[in-house]
């Protein structure tokens, strides 16, 4: 990829078609940044991440040469909590990354270069991180939980319905992101925001590719690993019902795996080579056989994703979202297909271009 870049569609100098060219545009608080702040921007960096908080980094030149002081690190554009929008592409061709707000500065003062600055921010998800609660949510669904949290955090909320409706739900000294992935975690579900909504949902590899990329062409570098370790081909939860004095069973196993992404699933075939292996779960505060038997599918869905995890880069491709799917084609018949995208990192930069990396992952070769 060509390093020549167009900061939010400024003066190219260049004979490359448009479609060629990187570009970007940054909008805090809904307004485009000065076109003097966006040429002094040196890298842009997003991260988006399912698991973690997805973060965004400006580096910018941060000296005025007339007025001989500092020029970004002291304007009001870049004010703690301002909402940043960053989109990424090429000429003509830019689409929204990132939403999120601006939660650090970070001036760098040094002998060998111009004074730099660093703004960084975060997806929404942070605000859920601010304090601990401790509360208890009486015949709620995890889905309904979800969305009352989302509101008091002024998020919408996407929560795909998970249908068992618990007696009792105690959040216990914990921030409400903190709670929401422990409730997520027990069913195979995941939490992120993005754009200002929050989704509750099971991951969704099963969804048509997004983006299809090729080795040796978009993709530069592609490391899969294919591991048997960890793949159970059933998992059986086990609890106790106080008031019927019996045993609470759920079970999930073989054959139940959700959007098969290839040939034979981890679990079908570990259990083909090395023989049956089955994983129990005692320690899982479920009240009845339909909770049993969704936390034992969640369980048995999340270790089946791990069968086959890598990392790829490939030259700029803003379609590439944490949460979606990409084909990748070129690495034969065993690692060839389509994958899950669980991290995307945008990086933009006078010196590099336009490229992405990310972490996938898939239930299946």
């Amino acid at each position: 990829m060509t390093s020549t870049w167009a900061p939010g569609g400024g003066s190219l100098g260049t004979a490359l078609p448009p479609s060629d060219v990187p570009d970007f545009t940054v909008k805090v608080n809904g307004a485009s940044l000065s076109q003097a702040a966006l040429g002094d921007v040196r890298t842009v960096t997003v991260e988006e991440d399912l698991e973690a908080l997805s973060m965004f980094s400006l580096e910018l030149y941060n000296w005025d040469d007339e007025a001989l002081r500092v020029s970004w690190s002291d304007s009001r554009q870049f004010a703690l909590g301002g909402e940043v929008e960053i989109w990424l592409g090429f000429i003509d061709d830019l689409h929204r990354v990132m939403v999120g707000e601006i939660a650090s500065l970070e001036p760098a003062f040094t002998s060998e270069q111009p004074p730099m600055l660093t703004v960084r921010g975060y997806d929404h998800r942070h605000r859920m991180l601010r304090g601990r609660r401790t509360r208890s949510f009486l015949q709620m669904k995890d889905s309904a939980i979800a969305s009352q949290i989302a509101r008091a955090a002024g998020l919408r909320a996407q929560a795909r319905d998970t249908k068992v409706i618990h007696p009792y739900v105690l959040q216990s000294n914990q921030s409400d992101l903190e709670f929401l992935r422990q409730r997520a975690g027990l069913i195979g579900y995941e939490v992120f925001v993005r754009d200002k909504v929050l989704y509750f949902q099971p991951p969704g590899h099963g969804a048509k590719a997004a983006v299809r990329l090729s080795l040796g062409e978009e993709v530069t570098e592609f490391t899969p690993r294919l591991s048997a370790l960890g793949q159970e081909d059933q998992v059986d939860v086990r609890a106790w019902d106080f008031k019927e004095k019996k045993e609470i069973v759920g079970r999930a196993r073989t054959g139940q795996e959700s959007a098969a992404m290839g040939r034979a699933t981890g679990p079908a075939a570990a259990k083909r080579a090395f023989g049956r292996a089955a994983a129990s779960v005692v320690d899982e505060p479920v009240r009845s056989k339909a909770a049993a038997d969704q936390v034992a599918l969640g369980r048995f869905d999340q270790q089946a994703l791990a069968y086959v995890e890598g990392t790829a880069t490939c030259d700029g491709r803003p379609q590439l979202r944490a949460g979606t799917v990409v084909d990748i084609d070129g690495a034969g018949k065993s690692f060839s297909g389509p994958y899950y995208v669980t991290s995307v990192t945008h990086t933009l930069s006078q010196d590099q271009g336009y490229q992405t990396s990310f972490n996938v992952r898939r239930n299946a070769s």
